[in-house]
């Protein structure tokens, strides 16, 4: 009888010593699928991806670490991989490509998108944003684990400062528009669009035109394309109650645009602004002072319903020209 009382305590026992070693044990089994082979190289990482079935579009070594990012470009995603102990750890999936990016240290990653949406094509102004592990933790306080379809972490985007010297180009193509209106603000610029005579804005429409900014010296040129100074309704035929009814609706063009010199003082980076017809396309340009560096923009909805598409330019200081 003792002999079997002492032998279910030693059972006991081993299967309490033998629970305790699960844990650890366990846990290193939930992050298998977390672990690379050790060494880590750009070789062997190119060939787990591809065993995965997910394309490479860049290996960046960081100290013992590496960033990688995979595709699609239209969609990409990047992923921290700890060289020295072999976990990867997804910190990123993208609803536009990524231009470029910085590591500013170990899981710290700052990058900037190319804009355009891969779910609509739609091309917007870049913007940046920054990701690290500081979100990437779970209820229970650990790393949350890699997954190939998981979402990854979304970063907040945050405004993009793009320097004088370089184009950018956005908006919807294939749609013709006119200027509600356009003013001079205290930093920049605002311009807001309306349909033209006989069309409606709608959710699928609603969107700036394909819009170009470049700078050549202290002038900076914004080119709206299919886009007029005049929404033709004096043109096409319209009765008198069509032209009372666009008027009530505020869609009746044009209206007054300031342009030529500004007095001195009201705008810190703008000495001068016009806007022009040039063939099919609306024109803005705008001189700027010395104090000018830096440019963003920002898609805005205004005008009548608040559903008019705008764009709004900002400009801050830097190094100029």
């Amino acid at each position: 009888m003792k002999r079997s009382a002492l032998a279910i305590l030693c059972l006991l026992l081993l299967t309490g010593c033998g629970s305790q070693a699960a844990g650890p044990a366990s846990e290193q089994s939930e992050c298998a699928g977390d672990s690379l082979p050790l060494p880590i190289t750009e070789e062997a990482l190119r060939a787990v991806y591809e065993e995965e079935q997910q394309e490479v579009l860049r290996i960046t070594a960081y100290e013992e670490d590496f960033l990688v990012e995979t595709g699609p470009e239209s969609r990409p995603a990047l992923d921290w991989v700890f060289g020295s102990i072999g976990i990867r750890r997804r910190l990123y999936v993208g609803f536009s490509g990524i231009r470029d990016y910085e590591i500013l240290y170990a899981g710290c990653v700052r990058f900037t998108t190319e804009g355009v949406l891969f779910d609509s094509a739609y091309r917007d102004f870049p913007q940046s944003g920054t990701v690290s592990f500081s979100d990437a933790w779970d209820q229970d306080g650990a790393l949350v684990s890699y997954d190939v379809y998981h979402s990854g972490e979304t970063a907040a985007l945050e405004t993009y400062w793009a320097p004088l010297d370089e184009p950018s180009s956005f908006g919807m193509e294939g749609r013709s528009e006119a200027v509600l209106d356009a003013r001079v603000t205290v930093t920049g610029l605002e311009i807001l669009f309306g349909p033209m005579s006989g069309q409606d804005f709608d959710a699928a429409f609603c969107a700036p035109p394909l819009t170009e900014i470049a700078c050549g010296g202290n002038v900076m040129t914004i080119t709206c394309h299919d886009t007029y100074l005049d929404c033709m309704a004096l043109s096409q035929g319209e009765t008198p109650e069509d032209l009372e009814r666009l008027q009530t609706t505020g869609t009746l063009y044009p209206g007054c645009f300031p342009t030529g010199p500004l007095p001195n003082g009201s705008n810190r980076f703008l000495s001068q602004a016009e806007i022009a017809q040039d063939g099919s396309n609306a024109v803005i340009r705008l001189t700027l002072t010395e104090s000018a560096g830096r440019y963003t923009v920002e898609t805005t909805y205004l005008g009548p319903d608040d559903n008019g598409p705008g764009i709004r330019l900002s400009l801050a200081g830097g190094d100029a020209w």
